[in-house]
Formats: C-alpha cells, structure tokens, sequence
C-alpha cells in the first residue's frame, strides 16, 4: 500500500501497528539523509555536503540540560557505587585544588575532579593500592552488583513503559482522523500528536543505557581488581 493511498478507520488501526513499527525501529539506526544531487557538485565527500557540526542557536544548552538530568538519576539511582569509584580515585589519583583555596574543586554532583594530563588521561597510579585496600573494594563492588543490577533493570522496565506510552499516543494520532485520509498524512499527524511521549522515551531509553554502563564498567573494574590480586 503507498502512502498516498486512503484508508478507513478499519483499515487505519492495522496500518497503525505497521508504521508505529517501523519508526521505532528507526530510534536506534543511523539516520540516513538523501542529498540533492545539486549539492554533491559544491564537495568531493558527498556525504559531508553542506554538514552541520553544531547545535542550534539556543539547543546546545538545552541538549547539556537534559543530559545532566539523565546523568543527575544515574547518580541518585547508584550513589553507592559512584562512592565506591571516588574512594577509589582518591587513592590513585591527584584532585583538583581551587587555586588560593586549595579546596578541592568538584562537579555538578558533588564528586571531586582530577588532574588530567596534557593528552587528557587521568594522572594516576594504581601501584598505591595495597593487597588488602584492593580486596575491600573487589568485595564492594561484588556485592554491590546484585542491587545495581536490579536497579538497571528497573531503569530498562521503565524505558520500556515510556515506549509502550509513545507508541498508544502515536496510534491515537494515527487512527484519530476520520474519512478517507492518506497514510502519510495520518503518520504525521501521529508524529505531532506522540511527540512529546516520543521524547520521554528518548530520554528514559538513554537512563536505561547509562545504567547499562554504569554496571559494566563496574564489572570491569572488579575483574581488574581481581587480576591484579592474583598476579
């Protein structure tokens, strides 16, 4: 069936469930932009014709806003193990000191910073952790994990039910009108209608990712620590 073709309502409802489909396979695939073929003329890279590289007036600190607010639930949904990587920073590595104060600086969630080195790794030094120090923190993050790991999973439940919302607003969009009216012309009045729940799945699926990282690079961290005590 082409876009432009009409549908009723009967047959609205089951179109539906094809287009919700594929536009929410759409959110984690690589945006695929046709160019003009006037402006391949203008550079030799094609895919690079006339590139934008920055936010929008205005969008940049909209865009850190909401990426500190995902990153501000991380840090409260997982406040022990963000303590567990910070006490152990605060044995391999140099904090940053306000100059004249010599306070340590910290970041938006309380955390210190740490001298970085020019090629923008951190300074640090793992030998000044002792046998004993690194079997208290393997032990930490061990038993740690069993709640972090429920909590990522409650983090991808709700990502799911932020989903499942967006995909209910986009098929009542979709079905609301009435008459003969186009696919295409349904979809968008369906995208306009979902928009604001297809934005809060957005923001929960990438909750659910970091929460996804977080306790990888924590297993990561205890399987180095492991490594190290058995070399």
């Amino acid at each position: 069936m082409s876009d432009t073709q009409t549908l009723d309502s009967a047959q609205a409802v089951d179109q539906a469930h094809r287009v919700i489909g594929d536009i929410a396979r759409e959110t984690d695939e690589p945006l695929d932009i046709d160019i003009d073929p006037d402006r391949t003329r203008e550079t030799s890279t094609t895919g690079f014709a006339r590139m934008r590289t920055d936010w929008r007036p205005g969008d940049a600190t909209e865009i850190q806003g909401i990426v500190q607010q995902a990153q501000g639930i991380i840090h409260r949904e997982f406040p022990d193990a963000y303590l567990v990587m910070n006490e152990l920073w605060h044995l391999v590595r140099e904090p940053v000191t306000e100059p004249g104060t010599g306070e340590i600086a910290t970041d938006v969630f309380g955390w210190p910073q740490w001298v970085k080195l020019p090629s923008g790794a951190y300074r640090e030094d793992y030998t000044r952790l002792s046998a004993r120090e690194k079997d208290d923190f393997l032990l930490r993050i061990t038993t740690g994990l069993l709640e972090w790991e429920q909590k990522a999973s409650t983090t991808w439940l709700e990502a799911m039910m932020a989903k499942g919302r967006w995909e209910e607003a986009m098929a009542t969009g979709f079905i609301s009108p009435t008459g003969r009216v186009t696919v295409e012309e349904r979809t968008q009045r369906g995208r306009a209608y979902a928009a604001e729940d297809r934005y809060h799945a957005i923001f929960r699926a990438a909750v659910s990712r970091s929460a996804e990282q977080l306790i990888r690079s924590m297993e990561r961290l205890g399987q180095r620590l492991k490594d190290s005590l058995t070399a």
